[in-house]
């Protein structure tokens, strides 16, 4: 199942999974920082179906397909699969889209981004706060049957490419990398009975590639990696130049991690953080960001694929690829 050259693709980010940044105007006049708090007003339940029907429609599907874009990367909350008064379902959405995924050709992973009990206490879960899935069994469990019902339902799409079994999970003592890596074999093992052996089964590096790299064997495996300028100590590099050599250097990294298996980029962006404008003053901004995309998207060629975040969002700039390529600042994949 290799390739010679990375797949690319994007994500379809804040449409069914929605983040306050990425769409403000979901959120604006109610007191809510997540999608769980949103859902728990009539109005933000309102605002969230319309959400749906409107930000994603067959338009974008045609535009990523005129446009070199051969993966899409779908985060779903586990709330998409039943209604309750805690949050808004969303299976239709979520058929529609396979089913435009297929009619224009696309190939489609679906990411568990939110699990029950929240895998990481962030926004991008459903809800912010306290992470519990570790802690408790039930959260695991239904995390597994949620595997189940997905592979069950699209196992035999043409558009499937893999499934994603969780996203970000942040796993801080070696109790919880237990329970992680326990889940990881249990998924694997469930998903390889029902699943065609061409779909891949995604897990995440946890932020940890080096350590996690072979933390799941199998044919199908494969590792998602996220990497971002968050976090970066800017006083250690005098110029542009020096940062983005350490980003040349993942393409020796992804080299030793793919001898454990493939490596898929889940979630990378062109976007330099606001220390990195202050430290190297002397650079325009925007083409500083232009020359960090270019920097990681040849380095990630090394990858089996990579899903630059995020399709779309409300405002302009480098969480808007299509904003991006139709003001000519990026190209778009050669088709």
């Amino acid at each position: 199942m290799k390739s010679r050259s990375a797949i690319c693709g994007i994500n379809l980010g804040g449409w069914l999974v929605v983040e306050k940044w990425m769409t403000p105007s979901l959120f604006r006049g109610i007191n809510a920082v997540d999608e769980h708090s949103l859902s728990q007003t009539a109005e933000g339940r309102r605002r969230i179906v319309q959400h749906r029907k409107s930000f994603i429609t067959e338009d974008d599907f045609v535009w990523m397909a005129t446009h070199g874009v051969k993966l899409v990367r779908i985060p779903v909350g586990y709330w998409l699969f039943q209604e309750t008064d805690e949050y808004v379902g969303g299976l239709t959405e979520l058929d529609w889209a396979m089913s435009m995924a297929e009619r224009y050709g696309l190939k489609v992973l679906l990411d568990l981004h939110g699990l029950p009990g929240s895998q990481n206490g962030k926004m991008h879960s459903g809800k912010q706060g306290e992470k519990l899935w570790y802690a408790e069994e039930k959260f695991q469990r239904r995390s597994l049957e949620l595997c189940e019902i997905t592979a069950k339902r699209y196992g035999n799409s043409a558009a499937l490419w893999g499934i994603e079994i969780i996203n970000e999970p942040i796993a801080t003592s070696w109790r919880e990398q237990v329970v992680l890596r326990r889940y990881y074999r249990n998924a694997y093992k469930l998903l390889d009975k029902i699943l065609p052996q061409s779909i891949y089964i995604v897990f995440s590096d946890a932020f940890m590639p080096l350590l996690m790299a072979g933390a799941l064997r199998g044919k199908r495996a494969m590792m998602d990696v996220h990497w971002y300028s968050f976090g970066t100590d800017w006083q250690k590099y005098d110029n542009p130049e020096q940062y983005f050599r350490k980003v040349q250097r993942r393409a020796r990294m992804l080299k030793f991690l793919q001898l454990f298996h493939p490596v898929i980029i889940g979630e990378w962006n062109m976007m330099l953080e606001h220390g990195a404008r202050e430290r190297f003053v002397v650079s325009p901004s925007r083409k500083m960001s232009v020359e960090h995309y270019h920097v990681q998207k040849a380095a990630y060629e090394r990858a089996a694929a990579h899903t630059y975040w995020s399709y779309k969002a409300e405002h302009e700039g480098s969480w808007n690829y299509r904003n991006l390529i139709e003001q000519g600042l990026i190209s778009e994949v050669e088709k």
